[in-house]
């Protein structure tokens, strides 16, 4: 079933009878013609607890398809408004993909891709992050939509670092290791759902591009912070600076490679 169908389930849908209520409706309307009241109250019984089983199901299908602050904006008020956000963006892929496509059998590929993803979404969380998408071995994050997130800069480079040593633990044992390389840029965006059939939460604008700029002009191991991410944690965080990078089709832009969380002695200094 997809989200669309998942929606008219509690919105009417296009016909007559399209909608939890309307069924539930009908169903009471039924149970008035039967005189026995044990049996009344036994088939009421029946379809609340279907009632109530099948709007969980659908609550949790939406709240596993699209951020939960979306699901339930759109479970109640039939869309997610686009909206203006300030956040951080931070992509990351696998240098010389190809070739470890070359190299590993296509189901372990998936299977291994499918682990590190996997592994990602949890860190992500934990950092306050939401997910957006996974384009082959490229994956995308925001710090600070749909929901605001005041550290977004600080969180992002945190989750990258700790995605970073999840991807190092993995390789130890592996014949041929993954390299990471992540990009991270902050700046205002859109936010919005878009899509009918597999509704899709997603961020648009400049910046986003600009971050993922940032990624493909990476380094392999490393996290490459634009300038505008940099001024918002350079007390928090050691950097070795670049210089000014060029991006492809943008004009060249300061950089910075993150190299570690500084201590609590170190940030005093």
């Amino acid at each position: 079933m997809n989200t669309q169908a998942l929606l008219q389930l509690f919105h009417g849908g296009e016909g007559k009878g399209g909608s939890l209520n309307d069924l539930l409706i009908s169903h009471l309307d039924s149970l008035g013609l039967i005189k026995d009241d044990a049996l009344q109250k036994s088939l009421l019984q029946e379809l609340l607890r279907s009632y109530v089983h099948l709007e969980q199901r659908v609550d949790g299908l939406l709240k596993n398809t699209l951020p939960a602050q979306v699901a339930e904006e759109i479970k109640h008020q039939g869309q997610f408004s686009p909206r203006a956000c300030h956040c951080t963006i931070l992509f990351t892929d696998f240098v010389g993909f190809t070739r470890l496509a070359e190299l590993i059998p296509q189901e372990k590929l998936v299977e291994t891709l499918h682990h590190l993803f996997s592994g990602f979404d949890q860190l992500v969380a934990s950092f306050g992050g939401t997910k957006i998408k996974t384009i082959g071995d490229a994956y995308m994050v925001v710090f600070g939509a749909p929901e605001e997130l005041p550290e977004h800069g600080a969180q992002a480079i945190r989750a990258a670092l700790a995605m970073m040593a999840f991807v190092d633990d993995f390789n130890r044992e592996q014949p041929h290791p993954f390299q990471m390389r992540v990009g991270i840029h902050s700046g205002p965006v859109m936010a919005g759902v878009v899509g009918r059939e597999r509704m899709q939460f997603d961020v648009f604008g400049d910046n986003v591009n600009i971050a993922s700029r940032f990624e493909s002009s990476g380094s392999a191991g490393r996290i490459n912070v634009s300038e505008t991410t940099y001024l918002q944690v350079k007390t928090l965080f050691d950097f070795e600076p670049r210089g000014r990078i060029a991006l492809k089709n943008k004009e060249a832009m300061e950089a910075y490679f993150v190299i570690a969380a500084r201590n609590v002695s170190s940030s005093a200094r």
